[in-house]
């Protein structure tokens, strides 16, 4: 429902009270003025009635004095003293003649309704008016055809009859309610004008604050609340919205960032799951791997078996440390520090080529890792790092070369050395990687193109990101680059310290 604006609320009552209160004034002038000249035109007719009812016997200059109503002579009037009249003394006739009104119409009507003695002009009353003045049994004054007539019966039947016409009275009413109403309106208007000047100096401010408000409803919360002069009320009530809307502000603002900071603890959860899975799913697959083989007694080669147990030994070693780890994490909030020791490079490189032959019983995987054996050895230069760290990395590099080339693709596992730097190349000769995807396939996450992929279950997109974490942490360093006659090859490059002495690794 559309109301009206706090403007009209204020001025209609006021313009309401304005009108009801002046027509009242009006109508109380009007009724006064009318009762106060009706009762001077009565007190004309009681005077009128008087200069007829007693005129005096003899005038002072000896002319006789009209007779009296009856016919009988009237009585003498005693003489007056000579002094001076005052106001109090004044003769009716000369109190009559002062007044503009008009002459007096004065006759008697008989009781069969025939009029008498017509001494003030001719009658103006129609017959059947006239007739009916004969009935009065009492002195009255009634209104009757524009005259304030007054009847006033004697004992000889005869009625008296004394009007003033009334059209003085009606144009003096008449004026006025003219004048009333010309003031009426003048006062009207000016008060509608005072009350639209002030009802808009009042509500001006609101209407401002309303505007704020409005474009903060709208989303625009950076808008001001100002009210531009006003009363203090309305200053009051723009300040008290204009702190609530700063505490809305800073409400929103914190709950964006919890907002954010929730996305962002989800996404470390969702990162730290992943890297979790990840990490157990090697020396799971490994241990099945193993177990498989010796269910179909696939282990018949000399030394194989306890081969086998050494491995199945070492992964659950794994396992049983990232258990502990994830444990230390959950309940301290940081990770078990990693164990750094002298590395045989080459015996987990060769430990990597067992698991991954175990995992992926159909690929030909060759090893050359007659380079390995050097790696620490020559010199005093020594590889120093975590040796389950560095296992994880490079079985994700084969891993992944498995996930992502044919099956009928060799693949080949190199070591290599510098004076100061070891090298471990896993080459394939699959369909290679995309430039565009080269420097996207370290990212977590990150899925290589569909056409790589053999399975679409096959990985979370960690593996590669965790290989590049653990040559990092380890000072090193992992690139890609393409195979000479198709397909790629991942390098990870590890330093060499010099002055290391062997320790014993600790789990």
């Amino acid at each position: 429902m559309r109301r009206l604006p706090l403007r009209w609320m204020l001025l209609l009552p006021i313009l309401a009270t304005i009108i009801v209160g002046f027509l009242a004034f009006a109508f109380a002038v009007d009724i006064s003025e009318r009762s106060h000249r009706l009762a001077e035109l009565d007190a004309e007719l009681t005077r009128a009635e008087l200069i007829v009812a007693r005129p005096p016997a003899t005038t002072p200059d000896g002319v006789d004095a009209p007779a009296a109503p009856d016919g009988t002579e009237a009585p003498p009037i005693p003489p007056v003293d000579e002094a001076p009249a005052t106001n109090n003394d004044a003769d009716p006739a000369d109190a009559l003649e002062s007044t503009d009104a008009a002459l007096p119409v004065q006759f008697a009507v008989s009781a069969d309704g025939v009029m008498h003695d017509s001494d003030g002009g001719e009658n103006p009353f129609s017959d059947a008016a006239t007739s009916s003045f004969a009935g009065t049994q009492a002195r009255t004054i009634i209104n009757v055809e524009s005259y304030r007539v007054l009847l006033a019966p004697d004992s000889d039947g005869l009625v008296h009859v004394t009007a003033l016409s009334l059209d003085s009275y009606n144009a003096a009413i008449a004026s006025l309610r003219s004048t009333l109403v010309l003031g009426g309106i003048i006062i009207a208007l000016l008060e509608a004008a005072v009350a639209w000047f002030l009802a808009r100096q009042l509500t001006r401010p609101l209407a401002t604050v309303t505007e704020g408000v409005t474009r903060i409803a709208n989303g625009a919360l950076d808008t001001p609340i100002t009210a531009a002069g006003g009363s203090r009320e309305i200053s009051e009530l723009s300040a008290d919205l204009d702190r609530m809307v700063n505490r809305l502000r800073e409400a929103l603002a914190e709950r964006e960032q919890s907002t954010t900071d929730a996305t962002r603890a989800r996404n470390d959860m969702r990162r730290l799951l992943a890297d979790v899975a990840h990490e157990f799913r090697t020396p799971l697959t490994a241990l099945k791997g193993y177990s498989d083989l010796y269910a179909q007694q696939m282990l018949t080669a000399p030394g194989a078996l306890d081969r086998a147990m050494s491995r199945v030994g070492d992964e659950s070693i794994r396992l049983n440390t990232l258990v502990s780890s994830m444990i230390q994490l959950a309940r301290d909030g940081k990770p078990v520090e990693a164990v750094r020791v002298e590395v045989d490079l080459a015996e987990v490189a060769l430990n990597v080529v067992d698991d991954v032959r175990v995992a992926f019983p159909e690929r030909e995987i060759a090893a050359e890792l007659a380079a390995a054996t050097a790696l620490g050895v020559a010199g005093s230069a020594r590889l120093v790092g975590n040796p389950a760290q560095l296992h994880q990395a490079l079985l994700n590099l084969v891993a992944n070369a498995c996930r992502h080339t044919p099956a009928n693709t060799p693949i080949e596992v190199v070591a290599s050395a510098t004076d100061t730097e070891a090298i471990i190349s896993v080459v394939d000769h699959g369909p290679g990687v995309a430039e565009e995807e080269r420097d996207k396939i370290f990212q977590p996450f990150y899925r290589s193109d569909p056409s790589r992929v053999r399975h679409s279950h096959d990985g979370a997109g960690l593996g590669l990101a965790v290989t590049l974490e653990i040559a990092v942490q380890h000072g090193g360093a992992v690139s890609l680059k393409e195979t000479p006659g198709g397909g790629a090859t991942f390098e990870l490059w590890l330093p060499l310290v010099s002055g290391v002495s062997a320790s014993t690794p600790t789990s």
